[in-house]
């Protein structure tokens, strides 16, 4: 299993062969994109009509649907970060955020677990 660097750095040798610009905003707005695509999927996932007239897909594939939206976002997201700056490590930043949420104790409402 990949760390996040060296999924930043498949990525950024990808880009290369693809010839994807470097542009960070481009690459926020896209994840942005593949975020909403997940989001639309998500909000019609009852409707089996919709998933399928829309994006030719079951409710049985939601699932792997999600998924696959979920990793553009990623491989946007790491894109933008070598963009960034090739030097940070995603792997550092993970886990200083990491430590900045473990040690918070605050819980969004919509976060919150019903009982």
């Amino acid at each position: 299993m990949p760390t996040l660097d060296e999924t930043k750095s498949l990525i950024w040798q990808l880009s290369k062969k693809k010839g994807w610009g470097e542009e960070v905003a481009t690459k926020i707005y896209y994840a942005m994109i593949e975020l909403g695509e997940a989001g639309d999927c998500w909000k019609h996932r009852g409707d089996p009509e919709y998933l399928m007239d829309n994006l030719n897909i079951t409710v049985d594939e939601v699932p792997d649907y999600m998924m696959e939206e979920f990793i553009d976002a990623l491989f946007y997201i790491l894109h933008a970060m070598m963009c960034l700056d090739p030097d940070l490590s995603a792997d550092e930043a993970f886990q200083r955020k990491f430590k900045i949420n473990e040690n918070r104790n605050r819980v969004y409402v919509d976060d919150k677990l019903e009982g």
